[in-house]
């Protein structure tokens, strides 16, 4: 009884260390449900592709582009992609499964502000201002207005940003960096941002 009860523990502590792993992933383009399955893996957790693909569908299988995460939790990493498209994850049983949210829909809904104490880690050669936009709002939790972003600041949002390099900056810092130099300033409506001229 001692040793069943030892190995008990000892697999729950395995768990928890395994969703302590730092998560890199870097994609220029790739699905929800891929990314998931990768970034459990590197967790050591199992992904359950067709439960979540069940619960989830479309919403699963939507592509994500410029994928940056580096050296964060799992959790955060999760967060990072589910958030912006209204999905959650649980663990059962050491294999990751999606779900529909209500904390992950009230995110991009608005209702949850960014998460403050995330910093921002970014970096790119060359991209226009609007995919570096939506790749650290991303990163919060946010989603991205596109069409009234552009209505309202087209052709400054169109400008690309060469060498641009983001280190352990706040959400709101990170974006003046980007948005500074063209004039440019965002509020969150809904949860997602939203771009305006000064």
């Amino acid at each position: 009884m001692k040793r069943i009860l030892l190995l008990l523990v000892l697999a729950a502590s395995c768990l928890v260390a395994q969703q302590d792993a730092r998560i890199t992933y870097l994609a220029r383009q790739a699905s929800v449900q891929d990314i998931v399955r990768s970034m459990a893996t590197q967790a050591g957790l199992g992904y359950n592709w067709q439960k979540s693909f069940d619960q989830t569908n479309p919403l699963c299988r939507r592509w994500v582009r410029d994928v940056r995460i580096e050296a964060v939790s799992f959790e955060s990493a999760m967060h990072q992609i589910l958030r912006p498209i209204g999905l959650r994850y649980e663990v059962e049983n050491g294999v990751v499964v999606l779900f529909r949210g209500a904390d992950a829909i009230q995110s991009a809904e608005g209702t949850t502000p960014p998460d403050a104490g995330t910093l921002i880690n970014y970096s790119t050669a060359k991209k226009s201002i609007q995919y570096i936009v939506i790749g650290l709002a991303a990163q919060v939790g946010l989603g991205y207005n596109w069409e009234k972003s552009f209505a309202q600041t087209d052709p400054e949002c169109r400008r690309f940003v060469f060498d641009a390099s983001i280190t352990n900056l706040p959400f709101a810092k990170a974006m003046a960096e980007i948005l500074d130099p063209v004039g440019l300033r965002f509020e969150v409506e809904a949860g997602r941002v939203v771009l305006y001229r000064r």
